[in-house]
């Protein structure tokens, strides 16, 4: 790839030799031969250019000019989304062999898509599609009538249960696990007269699914539980994080963000483009409304209004919440007053009588 193929993509300006060669993309401080492109849109990383082996660089357009050294200099107006362009350019995924590994075992009647990869010890269900394009990597488990889209990308480790559907262009991280049995039990009550008594809580099966629309990433160690007679639903192009728990029965919409330690809990309702941060909490049958934002650490155990931002544990509205959180960071204080203001209360209460006294002499 050359310097003027780079900036085309990037819809960039670029000074210098633009056909000057570029093999990857790296950190200036990790540059070690010239055809490595340098990434320099912030500050620390333009200032390691100074040193770096580089002999062509992409710098913000805020940047001041860079050393007079560099071969060929890539201006981009939009660093985050520069930032996003080229790890796709020069990402070639993980390491897979073509075809089906001689040792994965693939039911006789799934139906394969033409350039699909299959890894070692991998296991693919009774009357499961896989669509074309896909690649699945070493130790995964897919159950029966399972669905995978067209260029799909399943790390490994990852189990998919029976009866998922999963959309095109979908990414699954290491050892997420899909498809599981939902929590719910018919809890141990205390006796009551006339009643039927249990000694364990007893199970509530999950007959339903799991549906993932396209375009949607899960993170490691993500579980998501079938519904109990429905359908657990992942709308188009959402995007969750490492280690969250989707409940059964929990509808997520389109284009949102779920940050990694998040735990939805059943039957909740989340809109689109909706932002959960890190390790939020949600009680179940909640209903979250479309763009709404939940800020980290949060306990959401009411409705969510769409377009809010709520924060707290509890959840509340974001203003009420820095409110009280404002509040606690003076309650010392004040409490330090109102016992300055009782003594002095109670000196002038003590001093009253002795007052009268004095008078009545």
């Amino acid at each position: 790839m050359l310097v003027r193929d780079v900036a085309e993509a990037l819809s960039a300006q670029f000074l210098g030799d633009g056909s000057f060669p570029i093999e990857r993309i790296v950190h200036p401080g990790a540059a070690d031969k010239p055809s490595d492109l340098a990434i320099a849109m912030t500050s620390e990383a333009f200032s390691a250019l100074a040193t770096s082996k580089a002999q062509a660089a992409v710098i913000s357009a805020q940047a001041p000019p860079p050393r007079d050294s560099l071969k060929a200099i890539i201006i981009a107006t939009n660093e985050r989304a520069a930032l996003a362009t080229l790890t796709a350019m020069f990402d070639a995924g993980p390491a897979r062999l073509p075809g089906i590994h001689a040792t994965a075992i693939v039911s006789a009647d799934a139906e394969i898509g033409e350039g699909v990869s299959i890894g070692p010890f991998t296991v693919v269900g009774p009357r499961c599609r896989i669509g074309a394009g896909t690649v699945i990597l070493p130790n995964v488990t897919i159950g029966a009538d399972v669905s995978i889209g067209a260029r799909g990308l399943i790390y490994a480790g990852v189990r998919i249960g029976d009866r998922v559907s999963i959309g095109d262009r979908v990414i699954v991280h290491f050892n997420a696990a899909i498809g599981s049995d939902g929590f719910s039990f018919l809890p141990v009550t205390p006796p009551i007269a006339g009643a039927a008594v249990h000694a364990n809580p007893i199970r509530v099966h999950s007959l339903g699914n799991v549906v993932i629309g396209n375009d949607v990433e899960i993170g490691a160690g993500t579980t998501i539980a079938r519904a109990t007679l429905q359908t657990t639903r992942i709308g188009n192009g959402t995007k969750i994080d490492n280690l969250v728990q989707i409940a059964h029965n929990v509808t997520i919409g389109e284009g949102c963000l779920i940050c990694g330690m998040v735990g939805i809990s059943g039957s909740t309702e989340i809109g689109d483009r909706v932002l959960l941060a890190g390790g939020v909490g949600i009680a179940d049958h909640i209903k979250i409304g479309s763009d709404a934002i939940v800020a980290a650490g949060s306990g959401v155990g009411t409705n969510v209004a769409a377009g809010s931002k709520v924060s707290g544990y509890p959840a509340v509205p974001h203003e009420r919440s820095m409110d009280q959180m404002l509040f606690l960071q003076r309650h010392k204080r004040i409490s330090q007053q109102l016992g300055s203001l009782k003594s002095r209360i109670e000196t002038m209460e003590q001093s009253i009588p002795q007052q009268n006294q004095r008078g009545k002499e």
